[in-house]
């Protein structure tokens, strides 16, 4: 009987400490809702294609990027939200200098154009890519990753 009790009391405690959202114990915040609209709108931004877009997109991204930094963690769900939140804005941007390689003429496909570059340096970008990467590859790639992680981020705030 004594195994028993120590085994429920483990897993309780497993899923209190770690589970506070899927426990109906607590959610994130008003000010975590607010960073996840923010990484919303930015990876929104991110769709556009000219050089106004990028300018949108980038004053967009830093506004997400203040507003994750000044995000507070008061429990467990918001310091999951927070990580998932960091994924996200790792791949915008990663997406955002592609692009800004790209509109600059910079891109060297020696570096810009290894995978290997790409998931070193912005290590959210969890898929696979193989061969020679364009900018354009790139984006699409970042976007990927970032539609990941944002998902993630909104199934913690719903």
């Amino acid at each position: 009987m004594l195994p028993a009790a120590i085994i429920i009391l483990a897993v309780a405690t497993f899923v209190v400490s770690n589970y506070q959202k899927e426990a109906g114990i607590a959610a994130p915040g008003k000010g975590a809702r607010a960073t996840v609209a923010a990484a919303a709108e930015a990876r929104s931004a991110a769709s556009g294609t000219g050089a106004g877009d990028y300018d949108a997109f980038s004053k967009s991204l830093a506004v997400a990027i203040v507003e994750a930094r000044n995000m507070a963690t008061t429990n467990p769900a918001e310091t999951r939200l927070q990580i998932d939140l960091t994924k996200t804005l790792d791949c915008l941007s990663a997406l955002r200098e592609a692009w800004q390689a790209e509109l600059d003429q910079a891109w060297d496909p020696a570096i810009g154009g290894s995978p290997g570059y790409w998931r070193t340096m912005h290590p959210a970008l969890t898929e696979q890519a193989a061969g020679r990467l364009t900018a354009e590859q790139v984006r699409q790639w970042s976007a990927a990753g970032a539609d990941y992680w944002l998902q993630k981020a909104l199934d913690l705030v719903e």
